[in-house]
């Protein structure tokens, strides 16, 4: 098999090196406009410098790692060897494009899976979201999931997702570091260091996370 990775921004890069360390045994062909980038990340971490061409020509799997905006430019041109290709999978992390949307810029055979993940993915503790086009197949949800094994917690969510639900899943991350930040402060102001508020806060947010998930009734909506 070969998984090909088509720009190495942060979460392109985190998101590919979660996949080296599963080490499925899988070819693992790497894209981006910095060719510095690239040896960089190689030289790290490992994987196969390749170009967007060889990706789309010969890769079973793809992640696209480029912005929103530029999504259908390089879809559209690639769509003379997407139409020849037999049906691969195409792995989006793009904020705000829906399966619908994905699904109009590419030729009909390919199976889409949309996926949101967040900030801490870039240390094996992440949370992410994903939603399957419906020409998914059931091994195209265990695969992505194995490939992500290392990159966090990863929950499927409805093919009706819309923008509000991809934008609650990225804000959440904000949400807690805002919180941090005030219990940080707060603990300054009654003498305790930065550091040891900190650690105040972090096992504060995990204990009261474990307790959510292990306690039924704790909260009420």
């Amino acid at each position: 098999m070969k998984i090909g990775f088509i720009g190495l921004g942060n979460m392109g890069a985190s998101l590919a090196k979660a996949v080296l360390q599963v080490k499925t045994g899988a070819q693992i062909l790497l894209a981006n406009r910095s060719q510095d980038k690239v040896d960089a990340f190689i030289a790290n971490f490992g994987g196969q410098a390749s170009s967007n061409d060889e990706i789309f020509a010969e890769a079973d799997v793809i992640f696209l790692g480029v912005k929103p905006a530029q999504f259908s430019e390089l879809l559209s041109q690639y769509q003379t060897i997407l139409e020849k290709r037999e049906s691969l999978l195409l792995i989006s992390m793009a904020a705000g494009l829906t399966l619908e949307k994905l699904a109009s810029l590419i030729p009909s055979q390919h199976r889409i899976i949309r996926m949101m993940p967040n900030t801490p993915a870039s240390i094996g503790q992440g949370v992410i979201s994903y939603a399957l086009s419906p020409n998914c197949r059931a091994e195209d949800s265990e695969l992505f999931c194995q490939l992500l094994a290392k990159a966090g917690l990863l929950v499927e969510l409805g093919r009706r997702i819309n923008r509000r639900g991809d934008r609650s899943c990225r804000l959440w991350t904000g949400l807690c570091l805002s919180f941090y930040r005030g219990l940080g402060r707060c603990g300054r102001s009654d003498g305790i260091t930065t550091r040891n508020a900190l650690k105040i806060a972090s096992q504060t947010v995990v204990g009261a996370g474990q307790l959510v998930l292990k306690v039924s009734n704790i909260l009420e909506f």
